[in-house]
């Protein structure tokens, strides 16, 4: 898109900001040359840098300020998990869509029918900008139980693969487990969680739980065996609690909408360089 049409998209934005941008190396417009003139070409990942940048700005950040917020949430990644009523869960699920922060929202067997979400978040004003408005608008009373990822450095998933449900497996099994570990022994678990086929991510996390692992594999029985037999039996592993999303109560955001990457690949999956 032109830059004319990148100001349309963020009122209030002027191209000197723009450009401000483009001199860090937050934002890389490709620069198209004809006879006399060139022109800068910005593309989906730059509109959503400028937006998540605007954000910070309208807040009164200074410019610099606003850019190593937004730089600092592109490498910040919370769990949360939320208490939602049953009533309000499809409500809930379905306004987590607005925010372009969230990355995945998932309703998951719970005493209240809890939802899981995976947010972009620099600071706390991020964080419950998105979960207040859950909680006033879908009724949700209780508290959150939020991490933080640990190190957002490790990467995920290969460009262009989503990490969701893939057609063929719609009917598959989709889970969250959370795994205590003793502190000086978490990388190791993290590491070892990359042989264990089903396992499509893991991460390292502050807080009471040490590891979130994401698991999607073909049938319950494969979750159970996973979980029970291989996980379990880690000798740094203390111990685990599973959370099994409701079928179709699911959503992700595709790799390039979220602007990044955010744990481990299983062995044999690398991005490319």
């Amino acid at each position: 898109m032109k830059l004319k049409d990148l100001l349309s998209e963020v009122p209030g934005l002027n191209k000197r900001l723009v450009y401000y941008l483009e001199s860090q190396g937050y934002i890389h417009p490709i620069q198209v040359h004809k006879l006399r003139i060139s022109r800068r070409d910005y593309g989906t990942d730059d509109l959503r840098r400028v937006k998540q940048f605007w954000t910070y700005y309208q807040r009164g950040l200074s410019v610099r300020s606003a850019v190593e917020s937004a730089a600092r949430a592109e490498q910040s990644v919370i769990v949360a998990l939320l208490p939602v009523p049953y009533r309000s869960r499809h409500r809930a699920l379905a306004m987590l869509r607005e925010f372009e922060r969230v990355q995945e929202a998932a309703v998951v067997y719970g005493e209240t029918g809890d939802l899981i979400v995976w947010m972009k978040a620099a600071d706390e004003h991020d964080i419950y900008s998105v979960l207040d408005r859950v909680f006033e608008t879908a009724s949700v009373t209780g508290v959150p139980r939020i991490w933080r990822i640990a190190d957002e450095r490790e990467r995920t998933r290969p460009s262009g693969q989503s990490g969701g449900m893939p057609p063929e497996k719609e009917a598959a099994v989709l889970a969250y487990v959370l795994i205590k570990a003793p502190p000086k022994q978490v990388g190791d678990v993290v590491e070892k969680l990359r042989n264990f086929p089903g396992i499509v991510e893991a991460c390292a996390l502050y807080g009471e739980s040490d590891v979130i692992a994401k698991i999607i594999v073909p049938r319950q029985d494969e979750l159970d065996d996973l979980v029970m037999n291989q996980i379990q039996s880690l000798p740094a592993v203390e111990s685990t609690r599973t959370f099994i999303a409701v079928g179709g109560m699911h959503w992700e955001r595709a790799v390039a909408e979220m602007g990044g990457e955010r744990c481990i690949l299983p062995s044999g999956h690398h991005s490319p360089s």
